[in-house]
């Protein structure tokens, strides 16, 4: 049997495709609305003093391998590839000596960054990790370009007396740069691989850390990590993560991944039911964590981050250390907070 043609004009089932449309956005609507009681039933501000490590392990699992069997590869050494003169920096207490340096942290997986050593280190002298953002590198956010929305973050944390610490993280700008990259891509064939680029990224953080605890230049004591934008996330995310982190300083970072657009390597499955950022933050207690916004900032602004402060501030409160959270929010753009509130909460902390 023959059959004939069938046409019509494309326009003629557009109400069917923008039905269609609108019902899976319907859907995750409502799984949205969902979202926020079934956070609070996974962790409750009771729960967590209970239970601390517990949930630090779920966090852990949520964001993959290698953090999964973060305790069974710390056992293998760190070991130092590359350590190179960058240059000096001048300073009226002596100059500050710059290194490139290259860490093995997991196989062929390595670790680059600046370290930036004061030539008089004071005996309790913190070690500070400088995180740079997105479009970054560990250069721009220590001024090596000139002014930028870091607002000098490596160089005041270098002013308090910190050694500092700033690694490269898979965001620079490829225009600015060069080296392509898709980070997105990459993020997604980690998670089909049981990883995730911030999994692999927060443990080779900790890996550095491994490396430098057993230095003269870092008081084990004494460890802070401070970072904007991005920068911001990953401080958060590795204070979580790790507990030899004292003090954590993230700006402009702090708002709610459930709904935010882009941004999918913020996001994990099943993360807007567990571990949302007030959550994650929550993790960081009995330690200190401060978080800046800006109110013109034209990517996030503050309203987001007064919220998740708000989630958060109750779990800190359960722990019995209610003033070891602290938001600010300034009259600025995306940008860390030039003024030193933030700054003196996170050393004051340290």
């Amino acid at each position: 049997m023959k059959i004939g043609l069938f046409r019509e004009e494309i326009s003629a089932a557009e109400p069917y495709r923008r039905g269609y449309l609108e019902s899976v956005e319907g859907f995750l609507t409502a799984l949205r609305e969902k979202a926020e009681e079934e956070r609070r039933r996974f962790m409750t501000p009771e729960a967590l003093l209970e239970d601390r490590e517990g949930y630090r392990e779920k966090y852990r699992r949520m964001l993959g391998y290698p953090l999964t069997d973060y305790e069974t590869l710390r056992k293998e050494p760190v070991r130092c590839l590359e350590q190179t003169p960058a240059g000096v920096i001048p300073s009226e207490e002596g100059d500050v000596a710059v290194s490139r340096m290259r860490l093995s942290v997991l196989g062929d997986y390595t670790m680059y960054g600046l370290l930036f050593l004061p030539a008089r280190i004071r005996e309790d002298a913190p070690f500070v990790i400088s995180q740079h953002g997105g479009a970054g590198t560990p250069e721009l956010c220590s001024d090596f370009y000139g002014d930028t929305n870091y607002n000098h973050q490596t160089r005041r944390l270098l002013e308090r007396g910190a050694v500092v610490f700033a690694p490269q993280l898979l965001l620079w700008s490829v225009p600015a740069y060069g080296d392509p990259y898709d980070r997105q891509a990459l993020d997604a064939d980690l998670k089909q691989l049981g990883s995730s680029v911030t999994a692999l990224e927060v443990f080779g953080i900790m890996r550095c850390l491994d490396y430098f605890v057993d230095q003269s230049c870092c008081h084990r004591d004494h460890i802070g990590m401070a970072g904007l934008s991005y920068g911001g996330f990953y401080t958060m995310m590795t204070a979580a993560a790790d507990t030899r982190i004292r003090s954590a300083y993230a700006s402009c970072s702090f708002v709610d991944a459930v709904g935010l657009p882009g941004f999918p390597d913020w996001k994990w499955q099943g993360s807007g039911l567990t571990f949302n950022e007030a959550e994650i933050a929550s993790l960081i207690a009995p330690r200190a964590v401060c978080f800046d916004a800006g109110d013109r900032d034209e990517l996030f602004g503050s309203d987001m981050s007064r919220r998740e402060y708000a989630a958060a501030k109750p779990f800190f409160e359960a722990q019995g250390v209610p003033d070891r959270i602290f938001l600010k929010c300034f009259d600025g753009t995306h940008e860390m907070d030039p003024a030193d509130d933030c700054m003196d909460f996170f050393f004051a902390h340290l």
